[in-house]
C-alpha cells in the first residue's frame, strides 16, 4: 500500500511539474515591460513619478490607501500598500500597445503561443489552457499567458505576487 501511495504521489508531481515552466531567479529579475526591467518597476515601490518616468504617463491613477492602480496603453499595473513596503501584485499586458520580455523573447497581445518556444502547457478549471511560469511549483509569485484556444494567439499576459 505504502508503495501505491508513492508511486501516485511521484506521478503527481511529475503532472504538476510538466505543467509549469520553471524558470530561474536571473530569468524573472530579467523580465521586461515595455523593455523595462521589472526589477527597476518594482523599485519604484509604487510612486506615482517614478513609475510614470519608467513607463511614460498614465492614462489613470487611483489611490485607495490599500492600492496604487495605474492605467498605462495597453498596460495595468497594481501595487498593494498593506502590512509593508508596496510591492507589485500585479500587472496585466492587455493589448499589443505593450510588450512583455520572458527569457529573451518578447511578446505581446496577438502573438502566436508558438513564439515562446517549447512550452509546457497548464489546464484550468474551465479546461482551458494557459502557459504558466515560475521559480518553482508552489511558488507565489507566477507568469500566466493566456491565449485563443483556436488560433493559440496571446490574449492576455498577467504577472501575480500572491505573498
Amino acid at each position: 500500500m505504502k508503495q501505491l501511495v508513492l508511486v501516485f504521489f511521484l506521478l503527481t508531481t511529475l503532472i504538476a511539474k510538466s505543467q509549469t515552466n520553471i524558470i530561474s531567479n536571473s530569468d524573472f529579475d530579467n523580465i521586461k515591460i515595455n523593455n523595462i526591467a521589472l526589477t527597476d518597476i518594482k523599485k519604484t515601490f509604487g510612486k506615482q513619478e517614478k513609475v510614470e518616468s519608467l513607463l511614460g504617463t498614465t492614462t489613470s491613477f487611483e489611490d485607495n490607501g490599500f492600492y496604487y492602480y495605474f492605467k498605462f496603453n495597453g498596460l495595468k499595473l497594481d501595487f498593494s500598500t498593506s502590512g509593508r513596503k508596496p510591492y507589485i501584485e500585479s500587472l496585466d499586458v492587455l493589448s499589443s500597445e505593450a510588450t512583455f520580455t520572458i527569457k529573451g523573447i518578447t511578446v505581446t497581445i496577438g502573438d502566436p503561443i508558438s513564439k515562446l518556444g517549447d512550452v509546457a502547457l497548464s489546464t484550468g478549471r474551465n479546461g482551458s489552457k494557459s502557459i504558466l511560469y515560475a521559480e518553482c511549483d508552489s511558488c507565489d509569485v507566477f507568469i500566466n499567458i493566456a491565449f485563443d484556444q483556436a488560433t493559440k494567439k496571446i490574449t492576455k499576459i498577467n504577472y501575480f505576487d500572491m505573498s
